[in-house]
């Protein structure tokens, strides 16, 4: 039944809301439980439901209360779900997917291939190639979702995985043979994930940044960002823009509304969780859009932008978000937006906490 989601979500809001949950501000299907200085937390979604809390007694006595109310089956931790495996160290706790990667490669009979040292190569670009020789689409598709899996965990994948998704719908040969040294890469370095540090903050930070004009079949450009919660890398996004830019500035513009989006976002729902964060802190490496969104004053170069991108100077003149220069070097967002060479590939892996667990 069409309704029956809703129905359910309804029974299930009114049952959590009587026991004594508070239901979520910005994401109604979140309930958050509060006991003295311990809190529970539960997201569903349609009839799965992800729980944990600080307080061991908590999660056993709202499993007595599920299990007493309605008709479930436990399946284990968050990690069976997402093929994660976490560990807990002296510092802080390790995220990665080495299992799930090792079974992706035998999966598609790349055991002995030769490793690559990055994702993608800086001297090729992908295209439609109309004249490419035709490849098996059920094959493309299967690696191409199998590679989306494993970026729940690895932030160096989503560029490539992205960029050769665009391509599912009739791959060619130059298509798969990408789709190929991603996983090459994958396999030089299958115990690699990301690492969270204890010693940290709870100030949200960003680094936005655009390829202008990347895409050779549209012309569009690529946004990305990456968001942290203190030292910790939390989120992160690369995605082709919908609409063609006039330069470089307007490219970086846009960009920078979409890392401001995600930013107010993890802001509000941090609210749920009892926390308060400082104004946001925005980098970016293009004074002209830093410039753009500082001044108010009309221009005859940036009238044609669409007003949806403006509200940005509004947060800045609430100083709800600070925007701060970045020199190119340091911009971390540049991972998320064109293929690097390895040095520079290297380096700004490191800086975002992906090592070698």
């Amino acid at each position: 039944l069409k309704q029956a989601p809703r129905a359910w979500y309804d029974r299930l809001t009114v049952f959590l809301t009587q026991v004594g949950f508070q239901r979520g501000g910005v994401d109604k299907t979140l309930f958050i439980g509060e006991n003295g200085q311990d809190i529970l937390i539960i997201q569903v979604y349609v009839d799965d439901i992800i729980f944990g809390g600080t307080s061991q007694s908590m999660v056993d006595e709202f499993v007595k209360t599920m299990t007493s109310e309605f008709e479930m089956s436990m399946v284990g931790e968050l990690s069976y779900f997402l093929g994660l495996q976490v560990k807990q160290l002296d510092d802080g706790i390790t995220v990665s997917q080495s299992t799930y990667a090792k079974n992706l490669i035998k999966r598609f009979g790349m055991q002995t291939s030769k490793t690559a040292n990055t994702p993608m190569s800086t001297t090729t670009k992908l295209s439609r190639d109309e004249d490419g020789k035709p490849v098996d689409e059920k094959l493309y598709r299967a690696m191409i979702g199998s590679l989306l899996y494993l970026t729940a965990s690895r932030p160096d994948l989503c560029l490539s995985v992205g960029i050769c998704a665009r391509y599912q719908a009739n791959p060619k040969e130059s298509h798969m043979n990408a789709v190929k040294r991603v996983i090459k890469y994958v396999k030089g370095t299958l115990d690699f994930g990301l690492h969270y540090t204890f010693e940290t903050n709870v100030n949200l930070a960003g680094f936005c940044d655009a390829d202008w004009a990347g895409c050779l079949d549209d012309r569009h450009s690529t946004s990305g960002g990456c968001f942290f919660l203190g030292n910790n890398l939390v989120a992160w996004h690369s995605k082709k823009q919908n609409c063609v830019s006039l330069s470089t500035a307007e490219a970086e513009y846009i960009a920078l509304g979409s890392c401001c989006t995600q930013l107010l976002w993890m802001r509000q729902m941090l609210v749920d969780y009892g926390i308060i964060s400082d104004p946001m802190l925005v980098h970016c490496d293009n004074m002209s859009a830093i410039n753009l969104s500082k001044n108010p004053v009309q221009h005859s170069r940036t009238k044609h932008v669409d007003i949806r991108h403006h509200f940005v100077r509004e947060l800045v003149e609430m100083k709800i978000v600070i925007l701060e220069h970045v020199s190119t070097e340091r911009q971390l967002a540049d991972l998320f937006t064109k293929p690097l060479d390895y040095n520079t590939f290297l380096g700004l892996r490191k800086a975002l906490g992906i090592v070698n667990l």
